[in-house]
């Protein structure tokens, strides 16, 4: 079956689906550049090595595990709750012949086929948005990371908390995306407290990636009748909500948060 976001954003953006970093006003580094440079940040945020046991939060095909695993010569465990997922990204790592260092699990974030304290450090590259209940998915991965280990997420937040008239517009974009909600960023530090986290860094990046829609918009108007034409209403579902104009909105942010167990 096709993933018609995958292709649309692969499209209109890069492989590599996460947002980009750019480091000034006057970058001009390509998508994909500027999304490397952003798992390159994650990775080095993660400080994994050889010998660690790193748990991936995961939802598509597995290009940051497979950048982590490359970077730090660690062994990556990643879940995922799609099945067909899974299957793609351990055919890839067949492929790129790292089927001994990464592995793919189908499993439920909430409730993670691992022991406690199985892994050295886990990370959740803009994976929470997605998955629901952020407290009970951070909470399991406090459980299954050994105590003083490493747990990086990367998140989308409110930077200042906005109306609920504003949420209520912004409500059809979320659902688009699979986005639940959105939490703030001075309340981030409390969200990890209550999972068992303890923050040890946390980066307001909303300046260093707000071009990353600007590039998807302009990506989107110029490949939207290709994109429609090819996977119909689905992909236009995409593309509009991601046109309109709520989703520039300014109180929309990027957090990067480093804790410990």
């Amino acid at each position: 079956m096709t993933d018609v976001y995958h292709e649309v954003m692969r499209t209109i953006w890069d492989h590599n689906l996460h947002f980009g970093l750019w480091t000034s006003e006057e970058d001009e580094s390509s998508n994909r550049v500027a999304a490397e440079r952003m798992t390159a940040l994650h990775i080095d945020k993660l400080g994994a090595r050889h010998g660690w046991r790193v748990l991936d939060l995961g939802r598509r095909v597995g290009t940051s595990a497979f950048r982590l695993a490359e970077a730090s010569h660690a062994d990556i465990v990643s879940v995922s709750p799609c099945a067909d997922h899974v299957r793609l990204a351990n055919v890839r790592a067949e492929a790129l012949f790292v089927d001994d260092q990464v592995r793919f699990v189908h499993g439920d974030p909430h409730a993670m086929p691992f022991c406690a304290d199985t892994f050295d450090a886990a990370w959740a590259v803009e994976t929470l948005p997605h998955l629901g209940d952020r407290a009970g998915v951070l909470r399991e991965l406090a459980r299954v990371v050994k105590p003083s280990g490493v747990v990086v997420v990367s998140d989308f937040v409110q930077r200042r908390p906005v109306s609920q008239d504003v949420l209520d517009e912004l409500k059809p974009a979320l659902t688009t995306y699979d986005i639940d909600e959105l939490p703030t960023f001075a309340g981030y530090p409390k969200l990890l407290a209550a999972a068992g986290l303890r923050v040890v860094e946390l980066l307001d990046l909303t300046a260093e990636t707000r071009r990353t829609l600007d590039r998807m918009r302009d990506g989107a108007r110029r490949h939207y009748n290709a994109l429609v034409a090819a996977y119909g209403e689905k992909a236009q579902q995409y593309l509009d909500q991601l046109l309109s104009p709520i989703a520039l909105q300014p109180s929309l942010g990027y957090v990067l948060a480093v804790a410990r167990v």
